[in-house]
């Protein structure tokens, strides 16, 4: 039976003002995430939280939403969240992913099957709908949020239109993290001053590199930083309760049992990597049946008063029952 996994967490935050927080991503969206999203929904609506954010890979690829129907049906569920909460969303590297016009599934070949369109109309679809905020390298601001969403582009997953370095299961590709900290140098400009009293999120897909030291002295200033793209390293439910490494199975890069921020869970204080509401996505063809046997991953992040949480966050980990 399908479940929820549901991570809580709760930091003392004297300055701001108490709110959830709804956190997601990874939602590959497609054909077969109608029962998850509906489920979502509901949650969302039961919480009540005062944002919602999706921290990228909306989408599997963006030939998943082609069909006006499935577009339609995209868009519909959007409108349904935006309307409980405000709802922030960064750009994945799915959200940019298209099949190459040659990809043949099942054939393995050193061409790369996808393409990259890093300006695809989804965005200007999903800008116009009432209470949703794509952030492209932007900054939102109101009376207690702060929210920048960071884009990380192809070349930062070493993806062009052309090639990208080649790689298989023993020894993949690497993720640049000089891309990153260019992209980090040009939003410290772009965000002055982080006021006190305010929450402050960065929203960015991959966390592979975030507790590098010099990308660490660009992110002191957030609150949070809440990002995706691990998958919760695919480890299967009953495994990831009892083996506590914050090493997983398998990176979205391919690398074998690596300590890339793989696992859900806080790391450096402040950085929240987030499990996947779609594990095994509808791009791994026939693996995709596997992702039956993984949880929708939720997480709540809690600002309260309570001195009780100075020392350390609250945090509590349990699954949750489908409606």
């Amino acid at each position: 039976m399908k479940s929820f996994y549901h991570t809580r967490y709760r930091f003392y935050k004297p300055d701001q003002k108490e709110h959830t927080i709804f956190a997601i991503s990874d939602i590959h969206f497609s054909e077969r995430t109608s029962d998850s999203l509906g489920q979502l929904a509901q949650k969302i609506e039961q919480i009540k939280p005062a944002v919602v954010t999706i921290s990228g890979d909306l989408v599997d690829s963006l030939e998943s939403i082609d069909s006006s129907l499935e577009l339609k049906r995209l868009k519909a569920w959007l409108k349904r969240i935006g309307q409980a909460a405000p709802v922030f969303l960064c750009i994945g590297n799915h959200d940019y992913y298209r099949k190459a016009p040659d990809y043949k599934p099942g054939i393995s070949s050193k061409k790369r099957h996808y393409i990259a369109d890093p300006n695809p109309v989804i965005f200007d679809e999903i800008r116009k709908i009432d209470n949703i905020h794509l952030l492209d390298d932007e900054v939102y601001e109101d009376r207690e949020f702060l929210i920048y969403g960071l884009t990380l582009p192809p070349e930062y997953y070493e993806f062009d239109y052309i090639t990208e370095k080649q790689g298989n299961i023993f020894k993949p590709g690497n993720e640049d993290a000089n891309v990153l900290i260019d992209k980090l140098s040009t939003m410290s400009q772009t965000i002055a001053k982080f006021p006190k009293h305010k929450t402050k999120i960065l929203l960015i897909h991959s966390p592979v590199h975030l507790s590098n030291q010099t990308v660490k002295s660009y992110l002191d200033n957030f609150d949070f930083v809440i990002a995706g793209h691990m998958h919760n390293g695919v480890v299967p439910p009953l495994i990831n309760e009892a083996w506590r490494s914050k090493r997983g199975f398998l990176t979205p890069s391919k690398h074998l049992f690596k300590d890339f921020n793989t696992r859900t869970g806080l790391y450096d204080n402040n950085l929240i990597v987030l499990g996947a509401v779609t594990t095994i996505q509808k791009g791994a063809g026939r693996l995709a049946w596997l992702n039956n046997a993984f949880p929708v991953n939720y997480t709540t992040i809690e600002t309260s008063h309570k001195e009780v949480y100075s020392r350390k966050p609250d945090i509590y980990k349990k699954y949750e029952k489908w409606h």
